[in-house]
């Protein structure tokens, strides 16, 4: 009985899932399923502390300039301490706040870059523990 241990529990092991990074690539257009890290084009003082990128996409000009990207996160912390965050964020100057809407208890919210850029937040309550954040990143200009 005890042989069969090693294999039964090799077998249970296997069968565990696995957040696994799955990369699509369509000429200019990544989509980044479970990424590692976010798109370079996000500032990441926005994002909260502890936080499980669950998905991604960019949509790129060239090899190195983004134009639109999109990222969907999931986190643990509060609602409030995202709040904070992000309005702490926005008045440090280099994004401005431009509209802040709450409606179906979704936070949103539009700021503005330098350079044309702009930054949509929208903050998900969930009924369990954790919160989804999704982030729209999208560059109006062609330099």
């Amino acid at each position: 009985m005890l042989r069969f241990l090693p294999i039964l529990l090799l077998f249970l092991w296997a069968c565990t899932p696995t957040t696994q990074t799955e990369i699509y690539r369509f000429d200019q257009i990544i989509v980044t399923r479970n990424p590692t890290n976010a798109p370079p084009a996000f500032p990441q003082s926005f994002f909260p502390e502890q936080t499980k990128f669950l998905q991604s996409s960019e949509f790129k000009t060239s090899h190195i300039h983004t134009k639109e990207a999109y990222l969907l996160v999931e986190s643990e912390e509060s609602i409030e301490s995202i709040r904070k965050r992000i309005e702490t964020r926005a008045i440090q100057g280099d994004w401005k706040l431009i509209d802040k809407t709450e409606k179906n208890g979704e936070i949103t919210y539009l700021l503005e870059g330098f350079i044309k850029k702009s930054l949509s937040i929208v903050v998900s309550e969930s009924g369990g523990t954790s919160h989804y954040l999704r982030f729209y990143f999208r560059k109006h200009s062609s330099y």
